[in-house]
């Protein structure tokens, strides 16, 4: 065989690894940690990568030994793990094609459009997040390269051949489910697979030969299932209620009707999303994504790319020649019926344990199901008539899907790159924390959903080592700002335990620390109980407990820490929010004069706050030092906004230690 035409045999190879890097990698740079990366991230720096089994003993014990050997690897840099994210996506399009390919022969051009569609599926957004899905991706590989091996096996191979590829597929088979339990819906992919070479193998045999034929080719390909079912409800026990099936299932028993109908109502609700909206929603959200000049120029280069990567499809699959015909009609039933039932049964282990898939955070619960909706939709294009009808279906289709994730990596970009200035900023605002200390954040960028999207970097960066040299014990604690958190601050109410995956913190209600960032715009605000200086951009829970933000758990007398680079990445340009924050750190020193030089140095350079309220700790050391030219230059700078205002006025006629007549130009120039 001469290189053009082994080229033409293994074109797709190179082809899905080019249209996943144009949909994946634009901004792979720039991501960092998100969201569990976080505390996943810090009990490994703190622990070693021994803490991984610690974490996921409970629930996922598979899991645990993954992450050890990926972290013993890769370490603490982000980049590696969205380089193997983005690989084993590649690998697990091409085994979902392998098994496609096995079925469907004669269908090269469907079944390529089925796989460029699994790559890019615009319904999954959370590739970013590469550290916390490293299992949901290598599950996915393992998952499809176990079907592939299956079905292979059933069109026929000598029986030393077919043994290995049985050993295979029940080892990877075992993988995919300890690393993802509720992928087990790709089995039911396996089954419909095999039925359908089965049948191919005897066409005239009858349909309750091919189930019996389909059940006997099955059952040795069942083994790892089955062993993996029988270790997980026999043998392990799981001490987290959310993975336990049979904890769910009680919840079933309690109102069988009312759960059974709810569960119906959501799993029609997921095969439409995954079939239908996904192809459009996530586009449309993303739309109006607010782009540079240079960002419009990539993703303008992307379509050309796109499209590109269409034209190569179609033409290198026009001049393959099948090696038999199928009847379209029949074809198009098989792949309809192959798809539906992998949508329905991708779902079922997620809705049995009382979750729920969507477009958005929980996306991750449709990843079993995209292969069946890849085929009823490369199903639907290839009935249109039209070859033009059909090259532009496919082109929109994989084209949207480009910019779909493009964008969304233009957004997770910038919050990666928001969430590393937050902690730069503070760094050149605290020296160091208490151990001990509850932090309460407010990121402008991001919602805060849980207490270690906080305490996770702020002990990367201030106390990166356990306070046990045996257990994960963080020595910063946050807490997450709800209704009850606020109400538990405002009451002084006792300590309360967490205990999450085996990592121990408080929520130590009197002792807290409030570190807020209003907008993207403001700098980061440390607040002082004493006299909080509030943005005008506040959120409300923050002003109900800024009373209660104690400073004195910031150390000031310890040596400034660097943030490690491979994590919070270089230091950002020193601009007003440097000049801001060492300004607050030298206020809270009493180190007026250098406030003062500060102020002067960050003006002479042209930069200015854009939130009011960053001016006070300028005015305030003013007001000390009987600076009434600074002050005079200020005041109208919080005097012309309503909100800071009154508010200037009350800090600075309080201010401790001022004499009667600072006071009273206090109350000249800011009280009247």
């Amino acid at each position: 065989m001469d290189v053009r035409a082994r080229l033409r045999e293994w074109y797709f190879v190179p082809l899905l690894f080019f249209v996943a890097a144009i949909a994946y990698l634009p901004y792979i740079n720039k991501f960092g940690y998100f969201r569990d990366d976080w505390y996943l991230m810090y009990s490994a720096n703190a622990m070693g990568a021994s803490a991984f089994n610690h974490i996921f003993a409970i629930d996922r014990p598979f899991r645990g030994f993954l992450f050890s050997l990926e972290y013993s690897i890769f370490g603490l840099n982000p980049i590696f793990y969205n380089v193997f994210g983005y690989i084993f996506r590649v690998l697990g399009a091409l085994a979902f094609l392998w098994t496609l390919r096995i079925i469907w022969p004669d269908q090269k051009r469907a079944t390529m459009l089925s796989a460029m569609l699994y790559l890019i599926f615009p319904g999954f957004l959370s590739s970013p997040n590469a550290i916390d899905f490293q299992p949901h991706q290598i599950g996915l590989f393992f998952a499809h390269l176990s079907v592939a091996l299956s079905v292979r096996a059933v069109y026929g191979l000598r029986p030393f051949n077919k043994g290995i590829f049985w050993l295979l597929s029940g080892l990877l088979t075992i993988m995919y489910l300890g690393l993802v339990e509720h992928f087990f819906g790709v089995e039911f992919f396996r089954i419909a697979a095999i039925f359908l070479v089965t049948r191919r193998r005897n066409m005239d045999g009858g349909f309750f030969n091919w189930v019996a034929s389909t059940i006997s080719h099955f059952i040795p390909f069942s083994v790892g299932s089955a062993l993996f079912a029988y270790w997980r409800f026999f043998i392990f026990e799981s001490s987290r209620k959310a993975t336990d099936l049979g904890a769910q299932l009680i919840i079933f028993f309690e109102s069988p009707l009312l759960i059974g109908i709810n569960w119906v109502d959501i799993l029609l609700k997921d095969v439409f999303e995954i079939v239908i909206l996904a192809w459009v929603v996530p586009f449309s959200n993303l739309w109006d994504t607010p782009l540079r000049l240079r960002e419009l120029f990539y993703a303008g280069i992307l379509v050309l790319l796109s499209l590109f990567a269409v034209s190569v499809m179609l033409r290198m699959e026009m001049e393959e020649e099948p090696n038999y015909k199928i009847d379209q009609d029949i074809w198009f039933n098989e792949a309809f019926w192959l798809g539906l039932i992998s949508v329905v049964t991708g779902f079922i282990p997620v809705i049995l344990s009382n979750r729920n898939a969507d477009l958005g955070s929980l996306s991750r619960y449709m990843l079993a199901s995209i292969s069946g909706a890849v085929v009823i939709l490369a199903a639907f294009v290839n009935q249109l008539n039209s070859a033009r009808t059909r090259y532009l279906m496919i082109c929109l289709l994989v084209t949207t899907s480009v910019l779909t994730h493009y964008y969304n990596g233009v957004q997770w970009a910038r919050s990666s790159e928001l969430m590393k200035n937050f902690w730069w900023q503070v760094s050149w605002r605290i020296p160091q924390l208490e151990v001990g200390t509850t932090l309460v954040a407010n990121y402008s960028h991001a919602a805060i959903e849980e207490d270690y999207f906080v305490w996770g970097p702020a002990n990367l960066l201030y106390r990166p080592q356990s306070m046990s040299a045996k257990k994960i014990r963080p020595a910063i604690w946050a807490l997450v700002l709800t209704r009850e958190g606020v109400n538990s601050i405002l009451a002084n109410s006792e300590p309360e335990a967490v205990d999450r995956r085996t990592i121990l913190t408080f929520m130590d209600y009197g002792n807290i620390l409030v570190v807020t960032q209003p907008t993207t715009s403001s700098c980061v605000q440390v607040l002082d109980g004493r006299s909080p200086s509030l943005s005008e951009y506040e959120q409300d829970d923050i002003r109900l407990i800024a009373s209660e933000s104690n400073q004195k758990h910031i150390l000031l007398n310890e040596q400034t820490l660097l943030p490690p680079a491979n994590i919070f990445g270089a230091e950002p340009e020193h601009t007003w929010c440097y000049y801001y924050e060492s300004a607050s750190l030298a206020y809270q020193r009493g180190d007026w004069n250098t406030v003062l030089a500060l102020g002067e140095e960050a003006q002479k350079m042209g930069f200015s706050a854009e939130d009011s309220v960053e001016w006070m700790p300028f005015i305030q050391a003013a007001v000390y030092l009987d600076d009434r030219n600074t002050v005079f230059e200020l005041a109208p700078k919080v005097k012309k906004n309503s909100f800071l205002a009154p508010q200037a006025c009350e800090i600075l006629r309080n201010l401790p230690n001022l004499d009667l007549e600072k006071k009273d130009f206090v109350e000249d120039v800011f009280c009247r």
